[in-house]
């Protein structure tokens, strides 16, 4: 697990706290993420916003 500091958890309630999506299920969470275990199967719940840069970033990067 990670090791959660003030300022990482300041810095991610910030962003929480600017961003316009009022209804999100991870809003004010350390890291923005919640991770649930069921049966041994992992499942992450992320910030919407979040998910979105990194698809974008990932598209943006040139091919091989």
């Amino acid at each position: 697990m990670a090791k959660f500091t003030f300022l990482r958890v300041l810095g991610s309630n910030l962003k929480c706290a600017v961003c316009k999506k009022k209804d999100c299920p991870v809003r004010y969470y350390p890291e923005r993420r919640k991770i649930q275990y069921c049966d041994g199967t992992r499942y992450v719940t992320g910030c919407e916003k979040d998910r979105q840069k990194h698809i974008e970033k990932s598209l943006k990067r040139p091919l091989p």
